[in-house]
Protein backbone atom coordinates (compact mmCIF):
# COMPACT_ATOMS: atom_id res chain seq x y z
CA UNK A 1 0.00 0.00 0.00
CA UNK A 2 1.07 3.65 0.10
CA UNK A 3 2.11 3.54 3.78
CA UNK A 4 2.86 -0.13 4.45
CA UNK A 5 4.14 -3.32 2.88
CA UNK A 6 4.11 -7.02 3.70
CA UNK A 7 7.50 -8.41 4.77
CA UNK A 8 7.74 -12.20 4.57
CA UNK A 9 10.24 -14.88 5.55
CA UNK A 10 10.37 -18.38 7.00
CA UNK A 11 12.57 -19.80 9.76
CA UNK A 12 13.91 -23.24 8.82
CA UNK A 13 15.27 -26.07 10.95
CA UNK A 14 12.95 -25.79 13.96
CA UNK A 15 10.31 -28.21 15.23
CA UNK A 16 7.83 -28.05 18.08
CA UNK A 17 8.90 -24.73 19.57
CA UNK A 18 8.03 -21.10 18.91
CA UNK A 19 10.65 -18.47 18.20
CA UNK A 20 10.85 -14.68 18.21
CA UNK A 21 11.96 -13.12 14.93
CA UNK A 22 13.18 -9.53 14.98
CA UNK A 23 12.68 -7.43 11.87
CA UNK A 24 13.60 -3.96 10.68
CA UNK A 25 13.21 -1.75 7.63
CA UNK A 26 15.75 0.75 6.39
CA UNK A 27 16.23 3.40 3.73
CA UNK A 28 19.55 1.90 2.59
CA UNK A 29 20.78 -1.54 1.56
CA UNK A 30 23.36 -1.55 4.38
CA UNK A 31 20.49 -1.30 6.91
CA UNK A 32 22.03 1.71 8.68
CA UNK A 33 19.21 4.23 8.25
CA UNK A 34 16.63 2.25 10.21
CA UNK A 35 12.99 3.25 9.65
CA UNK A 36 11.13 0.71 11.78
CA UNK A 37 11.79 -2.36 13.87
CA UNK A 38 9.81 -4.91 15.78
CA UNK A 39 9.37 -8.57 16.64
CA UNK A 40 7.11 -11.38 15.41
CA UNK A 41 6.59 -14.74 17.12
CA UNK A 42 6.17 -17.76 14.87
CA UNK A 43 5.98 -21.49 15.38
CA UNK A 44 4.53 -24.76 14.11
CA UNK A 45 0.97 -23.35 14.12
CA UNK A 46 1.95 -21.32 10.99
CA UNK A 47 4.78 -23.53 9.72
CA UNK A 48 7.39 -21.06 11.04
CA UNK A 49 6.41 -18.46 8.43
CA UNK A 50 6.68 -14.76 9.29
CA UNK A 51 4.39 -12.11 7.84
CA UNK A 52 4.80 -8.53 9.06
CA UNK A 53 2.59 -5.65 7.91
CA UNK A 54 5.19 -2.89 8.26
CA UNK A 55 3.16 0.31 8.72
CA UNK A 56 4.01 4.01 8.85
CA UNK A 57 6.16 4.15 5.70
CA UNK A 58 6.36 7.02 3.23
CA UNK A 59 4.65 6.60 -0.17
CA UNK A 60 6.58 5.89 -3.34
CA UNK A 61 9.76 4.77 -1.55
CA UNK A 62 12.23 1.95 -2.01
CA UNK A 63 12.52 0.08 1.29
CA UNK A 64 15.07 -2.49 2.50
CA UNK A 65 14.35 -5.08 5.19
CA UNK A 66 16.02 -7.85 7.17
CA UNK A 67 15.15 -10.47 9.79
CA UNK A 68 17.14 -11.76 12.77
CA UNK A 69 16.87 -14.84 14.99
CA UNK A 70 19.48 -15.04 17.73
CA UNK A 71 22.78 -14.26 16.04
CA UNK A 72 21.53 -15.28 12.60
CA UNK A 73 20.72 -12.60 10.00
CA UNK A 74 18.65 -13.13 6.88
CA UNK A 75 19.68 -11.73 3.51
CA UNK A 76 18.53 -8.15 2.89
CA UNK A 77 15.35 -7.77 0.87
CA UNK A 78 14.11 -4.82 -1.19
CA UNK A 79 10.50 -3.72 -1.60
CA UNK A 80 8.47 -0.58 -2.39
CA UNK A 81 5.45 1.39 -1.29
CA UNK A 82 2.86 2.67 -3.74
CA UNK A 83 2.98 6.34 -4.80
CA UNK A 84 0.26 8.90 -4.12
CA UNK A 85 1.24 11.55 -6.67
CA UNK A 86 1.13 11.62 -10.48
CA UNK A 87 3.84 9.22 -11.71
CA UNK A 88 4.63 9.41 -15.41
CA UNK A 89 5.46 5.71 -15.83
CA UNK A 90 5.17 2.33 -14.14
CA UNK A 91 6.52 -1.10 -15.08
CA UNK A 92 5.46 -4.51 -13.83
CA UNK A 93 6.63 -8.06 -14.43
CA UNK A 94 3.70 -10.45 -15.06
CA UNK A 95 4.17 -14.20 -14.56
CA UNK A 96 2.22 -17.43 -14.16
CA UNK A 97 2.57 -21.21 -14.10
CA UNK A 98 5.87 -22.09 -12.41
CA UNK A 99 6.23 -25.88 -12.41
CA UNK A 100 9.31 -26.71 -10.31
CA UNK A 101 9.94 -30.29 -11.55
CA UNK A 102 9.72 -29.36 -15.24
CA UNK A 103 12.50 -26.78 -15.41
CA UNK A 104 14.67 -24.10 -13.87
CA UNK A 105 13.21 -20.78 -12.77
CA UNK A 106 15.35 -18.70 -15.17
CA UNK A 107 12.41 -16.34 -15.59
CA UNK A 108 12.49 -15.45 -11.89
CA UNK A 109 16.25 -14.85 -12.09
CA UNK A 110 15.84 -12.52 -15.07
CA UNK A 111 13.14 -10.56 -13.25
CA UNK A 112 15.34 -10.31 -10.14
CA UNK A 113 17.98 -8.49 -12.19
CA UNK A 114 15.53 -5.73 -13.21
CA UNK A 115 15.76 -2.55 -11.16
CA UNK A 116 12.82 -0.50 -12.42
CA UNK A 117 9.83 -2.73 -11.60
CA UNK A 118 7.04 -1.46 -9.38
CA UNK A 119 6.08 -5.06 -8.52
CA UNK A 120 5.78 -8.61 -9.81
CA UNK A 121 2.20 -9.60 -10.62
CA UNK A 122 1.75 -13.36 -10.22
CA UNK A 123 -1.45 -14.65 -11.87
CA UNK A 124 -1.39 -18.06 -10.24
CA UNK A 125 -0.11 -21.62 -10.44
CA UNK A 126 2.70 -20.53 -8.15
CA UNK A 127 3.01 -24.20 -7.19
CA UNK A 128 1.70 -27.44 -8.75
CA UNK A 129 -0.01 -30.16 -6.74
CA UNK A 130 1.04 -33.25 -8.72
CA UNK A 131 3.24 -36.09 -7.51
CA UNK A 132 6.08 -38.01 -9.14
CA UNK A 133 4.97 -39.67 -12.38
CA UNK A 134 2.11 -37.23 -12.92
CA UNK A 135 1.82 -34.05 -15.00
CA UNK A 136 5.08 -32.39 -16.12
CA UNK A 137 7.38 -34.46 -13.90
CA UNK A 138 9.08 -36.25 -16.82
CA UNK A 139 12.34 -34.32 -16.37
CA UNK A 140 12.28 -34.00 -12.59
CA UNK A 141 14.88 -36.67 -11.79
CA UNK A 142 17.42 -35.60 -14.41
CA UNK A 143 17.09 -31.97 -13.30
CA UNK A 144 17.33 -32.83 -9.61
CA UNK A 145 13.86 -31.38 -9.01
CA UNK A 146 11.76 -34.31 -7.82
CA UNK A 147 8.56 -33.12 -6.13
CA UNK A 148 8.47 -32.94 -2.32
CA UNK A 149 6.49 -34.69 -1.03
CA UNK A 150 6.59 -37.34 -3.76
CA UNK A 151 2.83 -37.85 -3.88
CA UNK A 152 -0.12 -35.63 -4.76
CA UNK A 153 -0.96 -32.86 -2.32
CA UNK A 154 -4.00 -33.62 -0.16
CA UNK A 155 -3.28 -32.53 3.42
CA UNK A 156 -1.98 -29.35 5.05
CA UNK A 157 1.48 -30.80 5.63
CA UNK A 158 1.67 -31.78 1.93
CA UNK A 159 0.94 -28.27 0.74
CA UNK A 160 3.33 -26.73 3.26
CA UNK A 161 6.14 -29.04 2.14
CA UNK A 162 5.58 -28.20 -1.53
CA UNK A 163 5.54 -24.46 -0.85
CA UNK A 164 8.78 -24.87 1.10
CA UNK A 165 10.40 -26.63 -1.85
CA UNK A 166 9.44 -23.85 -4.28
CA UNK A 167 10.60 -21.15 -1.88
CA UNK A 168 13.95 -22.93 -1.42
CA UNK A 169 14.78 -22.37 -5.10
CA UNK A 170 17.58 -19.80 -5.40
CA UNK A 171 16.01 -18.01 -8.39
CA UNK A 172 12.67 -17.74 -6.59
CA UNK A 173 14.43 -16.31 -3.54
CA UNK A 174 16.24 -13.77 -5.73
CA UNK A 175 12.98 -12.51 -7.24
CA UNK A 176 11.25 -12.23 -3.88
CA UNK A 177 14.25 -10.42 -2.40
CA UNK A 178 14.26 -7.88 -5.24
CA UNK A 179 10.60 -6.91 -5.70
CA UNK A 180 7.23 -6.84 -3.95
CA UNK A 181 4.81 -9.52 -5.15
CA UNK A 182 1.11 -9.09 -5.90
CA UNK A 183 -0.37 -12.57 -6.23
CA UNK A 184 -3.62 -14.46 -6.76
CA UNK A 185 -4.02 -18.21 -6.90
CA UNK A 186 -5.17 -20.27 -9.88
CA UNK A 187 -6.11 -23.96 -9.77
CA UNK A 188 -2.83 -25.75 -9.10
CA UNK A 189 -2.30 -24.10 -5.71
CA UNK A 190 -5.25 -26.35 -4.82
CA UNK A 191 -6.14 -28.93 -7.53
CA UNK A 192 -6.37 -29.06 -11.33
CA UNK A 193 -9.34 -27.28 -12.95
CA UNK A 194 -10.73 -26.31 -9.54
CA UNK A 195 -14.04 -24.53 -9.06
CA UNK A 196 -15.73 -23.53 -5.83
CA UNK A 197 -17.14 -26.99 -5.07
CA UNK A 198 -14.58 -29.38 -6.55
CA UNK A 199 -11.81 -30.07 -9.05
CA UNK A 200 -10.99 -32.33 -11.99
CA UNK A 201 -8.40 -34.38 -10.12
CA UNK A 202 -10.09 -34.61 -6.73
CA UNK A 203 -11.24 -38.21 -6.32
CA UNK A 204 -13.70 -39.72 -3.90
CA UNK A 205 -10.94 -41.52 -2.00
CA UNK A 206 -9.00 -38.25 -1.57
CA UNK A 207 -11.20 -37.30 1.37
CA UNK A 208 -13.51 -34.31 1.68
CA UNK A 209 -13.09 -31.51 -0.88
CA UNK A 210 -13.62 -28.79 1.73
CA UNK A 211 -10.83 -30.21 3.87
CA UNK A 212 -8.40 -30.32 0.94
CA UNK A 213 -9.35 -26.84 -0.27
CA UNK A 214 -9.02 -25.34 3.21
CA UNK A 215 -5.63 -26.99 3.75
CA UNK A 216 -4.34 -25.63 0.44
CA UNK A 217 -5.64 -22.14 1.19
CA UNK A 218 -4.15 -22.14 4.70
CA UNK A 219 -0.72 -23.09 3.32
CA UNK A 220 -1.02 -20.43 0.59
CA UNK A 221 -1.87 -17.76 3.14
CA UNK A 222 1.06 -18.82 5.33
CA UNK A 223 3.62 -19.02 2.53
CA UNK A 224 2.67 -16.07 0.30
CA UNK A 225 3.30 -12.36 1.06
CA UNK A 226 -0.37 -11.40 0.72
CA UNK A 227 -2.46 -9.08 2.87
CA UNK A 228 -5.71 -11.02 3.13
CA UNK A 229 -7.62 -12.42 6.11
CA UNK A 230 -5.87 -15.44 7.63
CA UNK A 231 -8.96 -17.62 7.24
CA UNK A 232 -8.69 -20.88 5.31
CA UNK A 233 -12.45 -20.95 4.73
CA UNK A 234 -12.39 -17.58 2.94
CA UNK A 235 -11.86 -17.35 -0.80
CA UNK A 236 -11.98 -13.57 -1.03
CA UNK A 237 -8.64 -12.60 -2.55
CA UNK A 238 -9.94 -10.00 -5.03
CA UNK A 239 -8.59 -6.55 -4.22
CA UNK A 240 -7.45 -3.23 -5.71
CA UNK A 241 -4.18 -1.29 -5.76
CA UNK A 242 -3.80 2.34 -6.84
CA UNK A 243 -0.56 3.61 -8.40
CA UNK A 244 -1.08 7.35 -7.98
CA UNK A 245 -3.43 8.69 -10.63
CA UNK A 246 -1.72 6.68 -13.38
CA UNK A 247 -3.38 3.30 -12.90
CA UNK A 248 -5.55 1.08 -10.79
CA UNK A 249 -4.59 -2.58 -10.57
CA UNK A 250 -7.67 -4.70 -9.91
CA UNK A 251 -6.93 -8.33 -9.02
CA UNK A 252 -9.79 -10.81 -9.52
CA UNK A 253 -10.39 -14.45 -8.62
CA UNK A 254 -11.73 -16.40 -11.60
CA UNK A 255 -11.03 -19.73 -9.89
CA UNK A 256 -12.38 -20.33 -6.38
CA UNK A 257 -14.68 -17.57 -5.15
CA UNK A 258 -17.72 -17.89 -7.40
CA UNK A 259 -16.87 -20.06 -10.42
CA UNK A 260 -19.47 -22.65 -11.41
CA UNK A 261 -18.38 -26.06 -12.71
CA UNK A 262 -16.88 -26.17 -16.19
CA UNK A 263 -19.41 -27.35 -18.82
CA UNK A 264 -17.24 -30.31 -19.88
CA UNK A 265 -16.41 -31.43 -16.32
CA UNK A 266 -19.53 -33.46 -15.59
CA UNK A 267 -18.99 -37.20 -15.42
CA UNK A 268 -21.61 -37.76 -18.12
CA UNK A 269 -20.97 -34.61 -20.17
CA UNK A 270 -22.23 -34.80 -23.76
CA UNK A 271 -22.16 -32.35 -26.63
CA UNK A 272 -25.81 -31.55 -25.88
CA UNK A 273 -25.22 -30.95 -22.17
CA UNK A 274 -22.15 -28.81 -22.89
CA UNK A 275 -24.11 -26.70 -25.39
CA UNK A 276 -26.92 -26.31 -22.86
CA UNK A 277 -24.52 -25.20 -20.11
CA UNK A 278 -22.82 -22.76 -22.47
CA UNK A 279 -26.17 -21.05 -23.11
CA UNK A 280 -27.06 -20.87 -19.42
CA UNK A 281 -26.84 -17.22 -18.37
CA UNK A 282 -26.87 -18.20 -14.68
CA UNK A 283 -23.46 -19.88 -14.90
CA UNK A 284 -20.86 -17.48 -13.50
CA UNK A 285 -17.08 -17.13 -13.50
CA UNK A 286 -16.72 -14.49 -10.76
CA UNK A 287 -19.86 -15.01 -8.71
CA UNK A 288 -22.48 -12.37 -7.92
CA UNK A 289 -20.68 -10.72 -5.00
CA UNK A 290 -17.40 -10.34 -6.90
CA UNK A 291 -19.23 -9.01 -9.97
CA UNK A 292 -20.89 -6.31 -7.85
CA UNK A 293 -17.56 -5.50 -6.19
CA UNK A 294 -15.91 -5.17 -9.63
CA UNK A 295 -18.56 -2.73 -10.84
CA UNK A 296 -18.10 -0.54 -7.74
CA UNK A 297 -14.33 -0.76 -7.98
CA UNK A 298 -14.29 0.22 -11.67
CA UNK A 299 -16.43 3.27 -10.89
CA UNK A 300 -14.01 4.32 -8.13
CA UNK A 301 -11.04 3.66 -10.43
CA UNK A 302 -12.15 6.27 -12.95
CA UNK A 303 -9.87 8.76 -11.22
CA UNK A 304 -6.93 6.83 -12.67
CA UNK A 305 -5.93 6.87 -16.33
CA UNK A 306 -5.59 3.09 -16.77
CA UNK A 307 -7.54 0.21 -15.26
CA UNK A 308 -5.41 -2.96 -15.26
CA UNK A 309 -7.40 -6.13 -14.54
CA UNK A 310 -5.28 -9.01 -13.25
CA UNK A 311 -7.01 -12.39 -13.42
CA UNK A 312 -6.14 -15.99 -14.12
CA UNK A 313 -7.53 -17.39 -17.39
CA UNK A 314 -7.92 -16.45 -21.06
CA UNK A 315 -10.76 -14.01 -21.81
CA UNK A 316 -10.46 -13.77 -25.62
CA UNK A 317 -13.22 -15.71 -27.42
CA UNK A 318 -11.09 -18.31 -29.18
CA UNK A 319 -12.12 -21.18 -31.42
CA UNK A 320 -9.96 -24.25 -31.84
CA UNK A 321 -8.52 -25.08 -35.26
CA UNK A 322 -9.15 -28.61 -36.47
CA UNK A 323 -6.10 -30.48 -35.27
CA UNK A 324 -6.00 -33.51 -37.57
CA UNK A 325 -4.19 -31.81 -40.50
CA UNK A 326 -1.86 -29.96 -38.10
CA UNK A 327 -0.47 -32.94 -36.17
CA UNK A 328 2.01 -35.69 -36.98
CA UNK A 329 1.04 -38.58 -34.73
CA UNK A 330 4.30 -40.40 -35.49
CA UNK A 331 6.23 -37.77 -33.56
CA UNK A 332 6.87 -37.77 -29.81
CA UNK A 333 4.35 -36.16 -27.46
CA UNK A 334 3.91 -35.86 -23.70
CA UNK A 335 0.34 -37.08 -24.23
CA UNK A 336 -0.66 -40.74 -24.79
CA UNK A 337 -2.00 -41.61 -28.24
CA UNK A 338 -5.58 -42.10 -27.06
CA UNK A 339 -5.66 -38.66 -25.47
CA UNK A 340 -4.34 -37.05 -28.64
CA UNK A 341 -7.01 -38.86 -30.62
CA UNK A 342 -9.62 -37.45 -28.27
CA UNK A 343 -8.32 -33.90 -28.74
CA UNK A 344 -8.43 -34.32 -32.50
CA UNK A 345 -12.02 -35.52 -32.35
CA UNK A 346 -13.05 -32.68 -30.02
CA UNK A 347 -11.55 -30.07 -32.38
CA UNK A 348 -13.82 -30.99 -35.29
CA UNK A 349 -16.03 -28.08 -36.31
CA UNK A 350 -13.85 -25.45 -34.57
CA UNK A 351 -15.49 -25.43 -31.12
CA UNK A 352 -14.53 -22.92 -28.40
CA UNK A 353 -11.01 -23.69 -27.14
CA UNK A 354 -10.52 -24.90 -23.55
CA UNK A 355 -13.74 -24.61 -21.57
CA UNK A 356 -11.84 -24.08 -18.30
CA UNK A 357 -11.24 -20.50 -19.56
CA UNK A 358 -13.84 -17.77 -20.10
CA UNK A 359 -14.69 -19.72 -23.29
CA UNK A 360 -16.73 -22.05 -21.07
CA UNK A 361 -18.70 -19.11 -19.63
CA UNK A 362 -19.72 -17.01 -22.67
CA UNK A 363 -22.72 -15.35 -21.01
CA UNK A 364 -20.64 -14.34 -17.99
CA UNK A 365 -17.92 -13.06 -20.33
CA UNK A 366 -20.38 -10.83 -22.17
CA UNK A 367 -21.42 -9.31 -18.82
CA UNK A 368 -17.74 -8.85 -17.88
CA UNK A 369 -16.97 -7.05 -21.15
CA UNK A 370 -20.09 -4.92 -20.73
CA UNK A 371 -18.87 -3.82 -17.29
CA UNK A 372 -15.49 -2.88 -18.77
CA UNK A 373 -17.23 -0.89 -21.50
CA UNK A 374 -19.61 0.89 -19.12
CA UNK A 375 -17.40 1.58 -16.11
CA UNK A 376 -13.74 1.65 -17.25
CA UNK A 377 -11.89 4.32 -19.21
CA UNK A 378 -8.83 2.43 -20.47
CA UNK A 379 -9.10 -1.24 -19.41
CA UNK A 380 -6.29 -3.75 -20.01
CA UNK A 381 -6.84 -7.37 -18.96
CA UNK A 382 -3.94 -9.58 -17.84
CA UNK A 383 -4.18 -13.38 -17.97
CA UNK A 384 -2.04 -16.49 -17.59
CA UNK A 385 -2.79 -20.22 -17.18
CA UNK A 386 -2.44 -21.22 -20.87
CA UNK A 387 1.40 -21.41 -21.00
CA UNK A 388 1.21 -19.14 -24.04
CA UNK A 389 2.25 -15.59 -24.94
CA UNK A 390 -0.81 -13.84 -26.37
CA UNK A 391 -2.20 -10.41 -27.19
CA UNK A 392 -5.74 -9.78 -28.38
CA UNK A 393 -8.56 -7.29 -28.73
CA UNK A 394 -11.59 -8.02 -26.54
CA UNK A 395 -14.67 -7.45 -28.68
CA UNK A 396 -18.18 -8.27 -27.38
CA UNK A 397 -20.24 -10.80 -29.32
CA UNK A 398 -21.66 -9.14 -32.40
CA UNK A 399 -19.54 -6.02 -31.94
CA UNK A 400 -16.87 -4.52 -34.15
CA UNK A 401 -14.78 -2.47 -31.70
CA UNK A 402 -12.63 -3.48 -28.76
CA UNK A 403 -13.81 -2.58 -25.25
CA UNK A 404 -10.48 -3.73 -23.75
CA UNK A 405 -7.30 -5.55 -24.74
CA UNK A 406 -5.77 -8.70 -23.29
CA UNK A 407 -2.10 -9.43 -22.55
CA UNK A 408 -1.32 -13.04 -21.59
CA UNK A 409 1.87 -13.98 -19.77
CA UNK A 410 3.62 -17.20 -20.80
CA UNK A 411 4.52 -19.85 -18.25
CA UNK A 412 7.65 -19.70 -16.12
CA UNK A 413 8.40 -23.38 -16.85
CA UNK A 414 5.21 -25.32 -17.53
CA UNK A 415 5.12 -27.05 -20.94
CA UNK A 416 3.33 -25.40 -23.87
CA UNK A 417 1.30 -26.60 -26.83
CA UNK A 418 4.33 -27.71 -28.81
CA UNK A 419 5.33 -30.24 -26.15
CA UNK A 420 1.90 -31.88 -26.20
CA UNK A 421 0.84 -31.46 -29.82
CA UNK A 422 3.31 -33.06 -32.30
CA UNK A 423 2.93 -30.50 -35.07
CA UNK A 424 3.62 -31.22 -38.73
CA UNK A 425 5.80 -28.11 -38.61
CA UNK A 426 6.75 -25.69 -35.81
CA UNK A 427 4.00 -23.14 -35.19
CA UNK A 428 1.31 -24.98 -37.16
CA UNK A 429 -1.29 -24.84 -34.37
CA UNK A 430 -0.39 -21.24 -33.52
CA UNK A 431 -0.73 -20.07 -37.11
CA UNK A 432 -4.05 -21.86 -37.61
CA UNK A 433 -5.39 -20.41 -34.35
CA UNK A 434 -4.45 -16.85 -35.35
CA UNK A 435 -6.02 -17.29 -38.79
CA UNK A 436 -9.25 -18.58 -37.30
CA UNK A 437 -9.46 -15.87 -34.60
CA UNK A 438 -8.77 -12.43 -36.14
CA UNK A 439 -9.17 -10.59 -32.80
CA UNK A 440 -5.95 -12.30 -31.65
CA UNK A 441 -2.96 -10.22 -32.68
CA UNK A 442 -0.04 -12.25 -31.33
CA UNK A 443 0.52 -15.79 -30.09
CA UNK A 444 3.67 -17.77 -29.22
CA UNK A 445 3.33 -21.26 -27.78
CA UNK A 446 6.83 -22.77 -27.78
CA UNK A 447 8.90 -20.78 -25.27
CA UNK A 448 8.63 -19.93 -21.61
CA UNK A 449 9.10 -16.40 -20.25
CA UNK A 450 7.48 -13.36 -18.67
CA UNK A 451 5.53 -10.27 -19.68
CA UNK A 452 6.91 -6.78 -19.08
CA UNK A 453 4.02 -4.33 -18.73
CA UNK A 454 5.07 -0.71 -19.38
CA UNK A 455 2.52 2.03 -18.69
CA UNK A 456 2.74 5.76 -19.24
CA UNK A 457 0.39 8.68 -19.92
CA UNK A 458 -0.04 7.68 -23.57
CA UNK A 459 0.55 3.95 -23.99
CA UNK A 460 0.15 0.64 -22.21
CA UNK A 461 2.59 -1.81 -23.77
CA UNK A 462 3.20 -5.52 -23.40
CA UNK A 463 6.71 -6.82 -24.05
CA UNK A 464 7.30 -10.58 -24.04
CA UNK A 465 10.69 -11.69 -22.69
CA UNK A 466 11.23 -15.36 -23.59
CA UNK A 467 13.98 -17.81 -22.62
CA UNK A 468 15.42 -20.35 -25.04
CA UNK A 469 15.41 -23.18 -22.47
CA UNK A 470 14.34 -24.06 -18.95
CA UNK A 471 16.09 -27.46 -19.05
CA UNK A 472 19.71 -26.26 -19.14
CA UNK A 473 21.53 -24.07 -16.62
CA UNK A 474 22.70 -21.65 -19.32
CA UNK A 475 20.01 -19.72 -21.14
CA UNK A 476 19.39 -16.70 -23.37
CA UNK A 477 16.56 -14.18 -22.95
CA UNK A 478 15.19 -12.25 -25.92
CA UNK A 479 12.23 -9.94 -26.58
CA UNK A 480 9.84 -11.74 -28.91
CA UNK A 481 7.18 -9.06 -29.43
CA UNK A 482 5.85 -5.68 -28.30
CA UNK A 483 2.21 -4.61 -28.61
CA UNK A 484 0.63 -1.38 -27.36
CA UNK A 485 -2.72 0.31 -26.91
CA UNK A 486 -3.23 4.09 -26.74
CA UNK A 487 -5.09 5.80 -23.89
CA UNK A 488 -8.44 7.09 -25.13
CA UNK A 489 -8.28 4.80 -28.16
CA UNK A 490 -9.07 1.39 -26.69
CA UNK A 491 -11.69 0.82 -29.39
CA UNK A 492 -8.92 0.90 -32.00
CA UNK A 493 -7.27 -2.04 -30.30
CA UNK A 494 -3.65 -3.15 -30.21
CA UNK A 495 -0.87 -1.86 -32.44
CA UNK A 496 2.52 -3.55 -32.93
CA UNK A 497 5.65 -1.71 -31.90
CA UNK A 498 8.42 -1.30 -34.49
CA UNK A 499 10.50 -4.13 -33.02
CA UNK A 500 7.66 -6.71 -32.93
Amino acid sequence: MTDRVILWTRVSGLAGESVEVRWRTAADRNMRIVLQQGAFRTGPHRDYTVKVDAKGLQPGREIYYQFEVGDRLSPVGRTRTLPTDSPETASFAVVSCANHPYGYFHVYRDIAHRDNLAAVIHLGDYIYEYGVGEYATERAEELGRLPQPRGRLLRLEDYRTRHAQYKSDADSQAMHAAHPLIAVWDDHEIANDAWHEGAENHRQDDGGWDDRRDAAIQAWLEWMPVRVAHNAASTRIFRRYRYGDLLSLIMLDTRMHGRDRQPDARAQATKESIDRDMRDSKRRMLGASQESWLQRTLRHAQGTLWQIIGQQVMVSPTRSPELEPLLDLERESLLPAEQLAGLIEQSEGNPPMLLDTWNGYPEAREDFLKDLRDYADNPVVLSGDLHTSLAGNLIPDGGSEAVAVEFMAPSVTSPGFAEYLPEVRPGAVRDATLELNPALQYMETDRRGWLLLNIDRTLCSGEWHLVDTVHEQNYIVSVDARWSVTAGKISEGLQPSDSS
